[in-house]
């Protein structure tokens, strides 16, 4: 059974609602920052490198953000990866 971790869905889940390779989706909500929008930028890079397309979004007040990473992951553990380096980025409030 393949290792599993806290900050990440299961990788049975993850294998079992999801085609492999192909698009996965994360949103990432934090501060309407460059620091955090270029953090978040490089978190999905360390996982899928230029295979990650970002949208975002900003609160209507402008101090929050909600940033769509869209990964063409080859395997699970990208996907893993992904929620593990995003986990590590200062100011993250919230994945989904």
């Amino acid at each position: 059974m393949g290792q599993s971790t806290s900050r990440a869905p299961s990788r049975e889940l993850l294998a079992a609602s999801h085609a492999f390779p192909g698009e996965y989706l994360i949103k990432a909500f934090g501060p309407a920052t460059e620091t955090f929008r270029v953090a978040i930028q490089a978190a999905g890079q360390q996982a899928v490198g230029a295979r990650l397309e970002l949208s975002e979004r900003v609160s209507s007040k402008g101090n929050s953000i909600c940033i769509t990473l869209c990964l063409q992951a080859e395997s699970v553990d990208e996907v893993i990866l992904a929620y593990e380096r995003l986990h590590d980025v200062h100011g993250l409030r919230m994945i989904l």
